[in-house]
């Protein structure tokens, strides 16, 4: 029986047509989809981490594609579903690109306001990998050269104290409220309604108020 909760597409792209500085189009031609996710990624993850990508593209539904190399990069995340990667990487490389554009999907699942690599991005990369790194499925040198591979680590060094403000959060989302986690809610003249998950008390809150993702990395 076929899974559908994600599944592996094996793509050919073609007609590269540069439509900007940071937008270009491929024609793309699907040669095979899979839903047996292990198989499928068994030449491409490192069999330590194939049972951790599993379960994260089934719990969010991803398609993910493997494609002849795009030119401009070795991966891309179209939000809410869609991750592409290059399918000439190594597999540590593979997983690091995996890591970095899930990333982008979660920055996408808890943030209204974000940059493509501003510091939502960063923090949610960084728990994602850290994550990783406590299961023991990445070593901790290891997380250096996936956030420096564009020199992007004095970034990383520069944004360790992250702090972000309510009303940039997705309506749904938990955060950490000081030492609460709480659900942000509809707002209304700059306030807030926020759930307190610890006893489920609605609480008004300024929607300036710093807080912090409450990620859901389970899967």
């Amino acid at each position: 029986m076929q899974n559908s909760t994600g599944h592996v597409e094996f793509v050919e792209l073609s007609n590269r047509v540069q439509l900007g500085k940071k937008f270009v189009r491929y024609d793309t031609e699907i040669k095979e989809t899979r839903y047996d996710l292990r198989e499928a990624l068994t030449p491409f993850i490192p069999a330590n981490a194939i049972d951790d990508v599993v379960a994260i593209i089934q719990k969010h539904n991803i398609v993910l594609r493997i494609e002849t190399p795009r030119k401009e990069s070795l991966g891309v995340c179209f939000w809410s579903h869609v991750i592409c990667i290059n399918n000439n990487l190594d597999k540590d490389r593979f997983l690091s690109v995996f890591l970095h554009e899930f990333a982008h999907m979660l920055t996408y699942f808890y943030f209204l306001y974000f940059a493509v690599h501003g510091k939502e991005f960063y923090y949610c990369f960084q728990e994602l990998v850290l994550k990783f790194i406590e299961k023991n499925i990445i070593p901790k040198d290891m997380l250096i050269p996936i956030v420096d591979h564009t020199g992007d680590y004095e970034f990383y060094k520069k944004h360790i104290g992250f702090t972000f403000i309510l009303k940039t959060f997705r309506i749904g989302c938990q955060v950490k409220y000081g030492d609460e986690i709480i659900i942000r809610g509809k707002g209304h003249q700059g306030l807030i309604n926020c759930t307190r998950l610890s006893d489920n008390t609605v609480i008004k809150l300024d929607a300036n108020t710093k807080v912090l993702p409450f990620l859901d990395l389970t899967w």
